[in-house]
């Protein structure tokens, strides 16, 4: 009886076990043919067998840019808990940090780059081409974002999407304006300063140690306190759109350098230091502070300069005000914001599309575009009020005047750096810089400047992109 007892229990000891082995080997397949969507599982799904992934995401910025760019990255795993992003923050030497990375066959999965650099990564294989998910995806295409936000390195080929979109403006310190009697730059397009207006304007808010400004008789330029506007010598070709002309030929054939359009437009820029000395050279403003404490102390009264300085003229305190960029001939603004791209060699294409359009809706990094850092990449953002109201509503992030001066602006008359298109931008610079230098030194024009460096623009030239 007792060897009977035995043998049931070690029958039903046997079936328990095969049943067992069976729920095993059932739900091993079922994991193994499970595939990630395009969107989002519950995080039942997510609980239930599926692979953990680990993405790198790769950025630079400001320690405040890093931190609001860490809470997206978190709001995106608590949404997606099988997908890990490890986030690489580089706040320097960024491309140096990013080609070692290649170099040892570790690249990010996701990452932003410097739009130049982008088409040229793109054209050697580095870069993933995202137009396969622009295609299909329901949420992020090309109807679905503001124009110009999408670049191609070949037709059909996108090499990225811009992570936001900047633009540039004219940025003021209001009290200085009301002390001086100045009436304030117009926020709308169609009220914008001639250049003529904008020069006066600066004229009376330059300032020298005594009190005079730069119309008076006793104005000495030798001894500027306060200058009337500053401007980044880098964006040289600020102006060039406004005089409804193009750095690339119209035909894309070659540099435009030798338009008059051009070369006036780039002139107009460096009269304002060495002409009417209402702005500071090279020289002068190695001794100014930053362009927010600048405003904030007093030392310039005008900056043209992008919309991400606002969340510097925010945390400044500064009573500040925004107005669109003098005109030439049309009123325009420059679009610069910075793509964000894909390795081609990411191991999770459709998880790393996951969280690359993650970043594209402005909701994710809230903080970013609340601040005035950024701007959206939906268009939705710039029609529907209730999403207006959720970024350029704010303050100190947007002053007075923003909705129009910037977020319309740039919507309404804006257009692409010239570096989105350039072939061999690199070199080009290389040759082209050196001669604007000389420009800024007031040590040649810049009709003079151009022609120095004619031949070797040719030479360099390579092209352009879509």
């Amino acid at each position: 009886m007792e060897g009977g007892e035995r043998l049931v229990r070690d029958k039903r000891g046997i079936i328990v076990l095969l049943i067992v082995c069976a729920m095993l080997l059932l739900g091993g397949c079922q994991a193994a043919n499970s595939t990630a969507p395009d969107i989002g599982p519950s995080h039942e799904q997510a609980d239930n067998g599926r692979e953990q992934v680990i993405l790198t995401y790769a950025s630079w910025g400001t320690l405040n840019e890093k931190e609001a760019k860490e809470r997206m990255i978190t709001q995106f795993m608590e949404k997606y808990p099988w997908i890990t992003i490890q986030h690489i923050h580089e706040p320097g030497e960024y491309i140096k940090k990013l080609t070692t990375m290649y170099a040892s066959n570790k690249a990010p999965d996701v990452f932003m780059l410097y739009k130049h650099t982008a088409l040229q990564w793109a054209e050697q294989g580095k870069l993933y081409n995202l137009k396969k998910f622009l295609e299909v995806d329901a949420e992020i295409n090309e109807d679905s974002l503001i124009s110009n936000a999408v670049m191609y390195w070949e037709r059909d080929k996108v090499a990225g999407i811009k992570v936001a979109e900047e633009a540039f403006a004219l940025y003021y310190n209001a009290d200085l304006f009301q002390e001086a009697g100045v009436a304030l730059p117009p926020a709308k397009a169609e009220n914008a300063w001639s250049w003529e207006q904008f020069l006066l304007a600066a004229k009376k808010l330059t300032l020298d140690r005594n009190g005079h400004n730069a119309l008076s008789p006793d104005f000495d330029v030798n001894q500027i306190t306060q200058f009337g506007v500053r401007f980044n010598s880098w964006m040289w070709y600020l102006m060039v759109p406004s005089n409804d002309a193009s750095v690339i030929s119209p035909d894309g054939s070659k540099m435009n350098l030798d338009d008059p359009a051009v070369i006036d437009a780039v002139q107009k820029l460096a009269d304002l230091i060495y002409v009417h000395h209402v702005a500071p050279s090279p020289i002068q403003s190695k001794n100014l502070p930053q362009p927010a404490l600048a405003l904030q102390s007093r030392k310039i009264a005008m900056d043209l300069n992008g919309q991400w300085v606002q969340i510097d003229l925010g945390a400044a305190n500064v009573n500040y005000g925004v107005g669109v960029l003098p005109k030439l001939k049309t009123s325009k603004t420059i679009q610069f914001g910075e793509p964000l791209v894909m390795s081609s060699t990411t191991r999770h294409p459709e998880e790393a599309w996951l969280f690359y359009k993650w970043q594209l809706d402005a909701e994710n990094s809230i903080d970013l575009h609340r601040g005035g850092l950024w701007m959206p990449l939906l268009k939705d953002y710039y029609t529907k009020p209730e999403l207006i109201a959720r970024w350029a509503d704010l303050n100190p992030g947007h002053p007075a005047g923003y909705q129009d001066a910037v977020m319309r602006q740039t919507i309404q008359n804006g257009v692409n750096s010239y570096d989105y298109y350039l072939k061999n931008n690199e070199n080009i610079n290389a040759v082209l810089q050196p001669a604007l230098d000389q420009v800024w030194l007031g040590k040649k024009n810049v009709k003079e400047a151009f022609e120095s460096v004619a031949d070797k623009m040719k030479i360099a030239f390579r092209g352009t992109y879509p």
